[in-house]
């Protein structure tokens, strides 16, 4: 990709993600997710009325009189934006790919939670971390992220969004804001999902094409395994092929469905043929 392409790839990216900030997105960030609580700011000593719960042991122990903690509001909340790259996420329609969903979605997410002052970190991964976009603000930072989310190659081609989430776990011990966005092909994210859940308030986010179970009428088709790369001829035009095809289609639907269930992780799927900023937009709303 040319220097120029990329560029002005990154400044549509900018252009639509301002747009959409300014109209609806501004201000439903803020009250969509809590992520800004309370850190210890000082002690002092007790007094009546104060909570016991605030008593500092540690302190009253060594000056051997009664202290509590005093809070004070953290200015910045951190946000994490996890996406899948991997080459299932590339399936062609006629509208746009998996991929390029993601990807404006990554980037109006990133260019919001900047807009209100927050700190924001991006993860790229397959089945492995692919690339990690530290924790920073501004508007340079976004750049950064637009460029990364236009220019990433993956260097693998399977998918294992446990990876990342494995990986948020061992890096980030504060609370934080997690929206991990994939299409969610293949299971085992359950669990770590829910571990997640009990340290950050996590967002799961499934991107899906209807297409990918409404494979034309071909007859014999080489086809091609976008994540293990391999090819098999297959009659497109049998039933039970088409019935494989579906059927995978809906267990993936399924069970995305049945692992956020009633669990304090929220999630939304969008179509790529769809508005799926509208559906972003009326999903944050009903938070606010």
């Amino acid at each position: 990709m040319e220097i120029q392409e990329l560029i002005q790839k990154i400044q549509k990216v900018e252009i639509a993600c301002e747009k959409l900030t300014q109209q609806k997105l501004a201000g439903l960030f803020n009250s969509s997710f809590h992520g800004r609580g309370w850190s210890i700011d000082s002690v002092r000593k007790y007094e009546v009325g104060d909570n016991i719960r605030d008593i500092e042991w540690n302190v009253t122990a060594r000056f051997r009189e009664t202290f509590v903690k005093t809070f004070t509001q953290e200015k910045e909340r951190q946000v994490w934006i996890l996406l899948d790259v991997s080459n299932s996420m590339r399936h062609n329609s006629l509208a746009k790919s998996k991929h390029d969903v993601a990807r404006e979605i990554g980037a109006a997410l990133a260019f919001s939670a900047l807009d209100s002052q927050d700190q924001v970190g991006v993860i790229l991964y397959s089945d492995k971390i692919e690339r990690l976009i530290p924790m920073a603000r501004g508007k340079a930072h976004f750049w950064r992220i637009a460029k990364e989310l236009v220019a990433v190659s993956p260097a693998s081609k399977a998918t294992d969004s446990t990876c990342a989430l494995e990986f948020l776990l061992k890096s980030n011990t504060k609370s934080s804001v997690v929206f991990l966005v994939s299409d969610f092909v293949g299971g085992g994210y359950e669990r770590a999902s829910q571990v997640v859940a009990q340290q950050h308030e996590l967002v799961a986010i499934r991107v899906f094409n209807e297409q990918e179970a409404e494979v034309p009428r071909l007859g014999w088709m080489r086809m091609l395994d976008a994540e293990s790369g391999k090819t098999r001829w297959m009659n497109t035009s049998s039933a039970a092929f088409r019935q494989r095809q579906q059927s995978h289609f809906d267990e993936t639907a399924d069970r995305f469905r049945a692992a956020y269930h009633n669990t304090a992780v929220r999630h939304l799927s969008v179509s790529t043929p769809g508005n799926y900023m509208e559906s972003l937009i009326h999903f944050l709303q009903r938070k606010a």
